[in-house]
């Protein structure tokens, strides 16, 4: 759809399910946080596509970018950004490494950010033993989906994190990251869909040594 008319469309079909939900015949039970987490641990392996926002202070157009990801239970996180330029970004629990465009991959070797591997990684994995490691957690759910809201506790995440807010309905759709210096990046999920195991030999290098 293009134009105007094109994305009031696309409004109105996203407020149609909610306005379904709105009735008490459909209203289905707020999750609890066991649920939520069982939920998100369902599938050993899922791929997703993300919009990214971030507003910085003092910009007054938020920097985007969009791209998909893909999460494997036990072997990490594949974060591909496609617009505005490539780059791909794989969280292990032993390694972090990035790659530009075309570029050589590189390993990032930097312990604060290793630490901030390991938190990414407890936070897509709904590792709540994990993540409450780092962060004051708070819960809340009703009819309309759940949220939660991660505080660090300690450095070198509370130097760098105000808070983390998770929310979703069925699945994860949104997080928010407000940061210490003012600024919030706001990135939406779609397209949730489960990877067959075993990874294809292609989907196994995002994740090699």
């Amino acid at each position: 759809m293009k134009g105007m008319g094109g994305r009031l469309c696309a409004c109105l079909l996203l407020l149609l399910p909610g306005m379904v939900l709105a009735t008490p015949m459909t209203q289905a039970p707020a999750m609890t946080q066991a649920e939520v987490r069982e939920l998100l641990s369902a599938e050993p392996a899922q791929r997703a596509r993300f919009e990214q926002e971030k507003q910085v202070a003092g910009l007054a157009q938020p920097l985007k970018s969009s791209g998909e990801l893909l999460l494997v239970r036990g072997q990490g996180l594949w974060w591909h950004q496609q617009q505005p330029f490539e780059l791909a970004l794989s969280l292990t629990a032993q390694r972090m490494s990035q790659q530009v465009g075309q570029g050589s991959v590189q390993v990032i070797d930097n312990p604060q950010l290793l630490e901030f591997s390991s938190m990414m990684l407890a936070l897509f994995g709904s590792d709540e033993q994990a993540l409450a490691r780092y962060f004051a957690l708070d819960f809340h759910s009703t009819e309309q989906g759940w949220t939660l809201v991660l505080t660090p506790l300690a450095a070198p995440l509370n130097k760098v994190f105000a808070s983390l807010t998770l929310s979703g309905g069925k699945q994860l759709d949104r997080l928010v990251i407000a940061d210490r210096q003012g600024d919030e990046t706001r990135i939406h999920f779609s397209d949730w869909q489960k990877v067959a195991l075993p990874l294809s030999a292609e989907e196994q290098a995002h994740f090699a040594p």
